[in-house]
């Protein structure tokens, strides 16, 4: 075993007695490094691990200073931080390659191996450092959720046996006790700091798995011991105003919270699984949405012109669709920020409200006391209203009032999940609203997707053959010419070594003209109006991203990897 060798050699250089080495084998803790054990035993003290050092290996010591260690941001993200300082090791350098760590045992393989696996760098280079060292690094560069993360693995704060249901009142007590309070806080920072846009928690059968979503890619960022999990549940669950002693069905709520001066919003979601509760934190920031141009969220200049003439529009309906976490609500809020006038009445009913505009009237939707989507809809009628936006269109109901208010007089804004603009039309009316009503009232569809763009720091022409390029539409012939970008495969540390940073929008904006509101009446297909639309001028979801890969944007892996043809 790999500590019985390091423990023979310390015996040989004359650092340890047998006796000493025999005591450490006896008492040393599983997944504990040997050079821990003599530490916490008191046999050694950081001095003679680096006597041993010196007089066995003098090049493992690390001579570096702290104050000038700069550890890349995509290393930092790639390793769990419980994992480091559990284990005591650190890295300090990255280049060229090769990733360059201080630990208390530059000797222990199978952490090296570890660190691989976590970092994907084939190339380890290891020293040693003392144990003050190690830890004055960690503390610089990361939160201190892993020393909270190791105060909740102890046993002495076992919240739950297996099995047995906690009664609510310890429940609350754990949740209230500073290590869970530390950590539920400082997922929620460390997430915010990273500029995350959703937190997942996810219970399992032997460990509980934090994930943050950055630039729309979920990635592992923490495994918590699987003691903590209803605690953590329930601190979050508190902090929402939800209930506690309810497991069995899901829940939504919201916290508000400040962070370095910074409004954030978080819209909480539990679910009931097979291990416990899951929680989905969704970051809001407030003031991000208060200041977003629609010249900023991705329009081309030719759709940008077609969506501010309906946003002007007197009446009529303008909706937005896609999936969750596509930037509907970002593209609706800038809407209303440039119709946010004085002389313009707004209401809209909203389930959450996401951000709180001033001088705009917003309603939460509660259904549980009746206060659905079509009842504020009906009281907004009586309200003298210019412009309403509705959260979502979810039921006959609302879509037949928020349709009935376009066609008196008002400006209806809302959003819709549906996969492109013409399949809209049809969505509507599989709901049951009458063809005449969909084609008199609407005035404009939008669809959208988010992409992540390119780090133009490390951006790299992509060699990809003209004929494939003529062949997606790219370019119209093979003598055009064309650069067009990829992802760099290391990255840099202006991206986090991810080849991406940040995300915009793509857009496919379908105009309701004459002809389009005369084959709606009518009942056409969405391919119907697809193609008639594409002849007018509209720009395919997939079209609007190769647009944007021409111009260096995105890449096309990108493009291929969100949107289909």
């Amino acid at each position: 075993m790999e500590h019985e060798k390091v423990l023979n050699l310390l015996v040989k250089a004359g650092i340890l007695r047998e006796e000493e080495a025999v005591k450490a084998v006896t008492e040393k803790k599983e997944d504990e490094d040997i050079f821990q054990t003599l530490l916490r035993l008191g046999i050694l003290t950081d001095a003679d691990i680096m006597k041993f050092f010196e007089n066995i290996m003098p090049h493992k010591i690390w001579r570096g200073e702290v104050h000038k260690v700069d550890i890349p941001s995509h290393i930092l993200n790639a390793i769990p931080q419980e994992f480091l300082r559990r284990y005591k090791l650190v890295p300090v350098k990255y280049e060229n390659g090769k990733l360059h760590v201080i630990m208390l045992n530059p000797l222990n393989q199978s952490l090296i191996n570890e660190l691989r696996f976590y970092t994907k760098a084939n190339n380890i280079v290891t020293y040693f450092a003392p144990l003050s060292t190690i830890e004055n690094i960690l503390d610089k560069h990361y939160p201190k959720l892993g020393e909270v993360i190791s105060e909740l693995s102890s046993p002495e704060l076992e919240i739950e046996k297996e099995e047995e249901e906690v009664p609510v009142d310890q429940l609350i007590s754990a949740s209230e006790e500073a290590p869970i309070v530390k950590l539920a806080n400082g997922l929620i920072y460390e997430a915010v700091r990273m500029g995350a846009s959703d937190i997942h928690i996810e219970p399992f059968e032997k460990k509980v798995i934090v994930r943050y979503r950055v630039d729309g890619v979920l990635r592992v960022y923490h495994q918590l011991p699987v003691n903590i999990k209803d605690s953590l549940v329930a601190r979050y669950k508190i902090m929402s105003n939800l209930d506690i002693a309810e497991k069995r069905k899901p829940q939504d709520g919201r916290i508000r919270i400040k962070i370095e001066g910074k409004k954030i919003d978080l819209r909480v979601s539990t679910v009931p699984t097979v291990y416990g509760e899951k929680v989905v934190m969704r970051i809001q920031e407030a003031e991000r949405y208060l200041n977003i141009k629609l010249e900023e969220l991705g329009f081309e200049e030719d759709d940008l012109e077609r969506f501010r003439r309906a946003i002007w529009k007197p009446w009529g309906m303008i909706l937005v669709t896609g999936p969750t976490g596509s930037g509907k609500t970002t593209t609706l809020y800038s809407a209303l920020m440039e119709r946010n006038k004085p002389d313009v009445n707004i209401m809209t009913a909203e389930d959450p409200v996401e951000v709180s505009i001033p001088g705009i009237n917003q309603v939460q939707v509660n259904e549980k006391i009746g206060l659905t989507f079509s009842n504020v809809l009906r009281a907004f009628l009586r309200q003298d209203p210019d412009i309403i936006l509705v959260g979502e269109i979810r039921d006959y109901e609302t879509a037949d009032i928020a349709i009935r208010a376009s066609l008196t007089g008002h400006l209806v804004l809302s959003t819709l999940h549906t996969n492109d603009a013409p399949t809209t039309v049809t969505r509507l009316t599989d709901m049951g609203i009458e063809p005449f009503l969909v084609g008199s009232s609407l005035i404009m569809v939008v669809a959208q997707r988010l992409v992540r763009k390119l780090c133009p720091n490390c951006k790299v022409p992509h060699d990809v053959p003209k004929e494939a390029l003529v062949r997606i539409g790219l370019i119209d012939s093979p003598d055009e010419d064309i650069v067009i970008y990829r992802a760099s495969e290391k990255g840099c540390d202006h991206c986090g070594y991810t080849g991406y940073k940040g995300r915009t929008a793509v857009f496919e904006v379908m105009e309701v003209d004459e002809e389009i509101r005369k084959m709606i009446i009518k009942g056409a297909t969405a391919d119907d109006l697809r193609s008639v639309a594409v002849k007018k001028g509209m720009r395919t979801l997939y079209r609007a991203g190769l647009l944007k890969v021409k111009r260096g944007i995105t890449s096309l892996e990108e493009v291929n990897r969100v949107l289909t043809q």
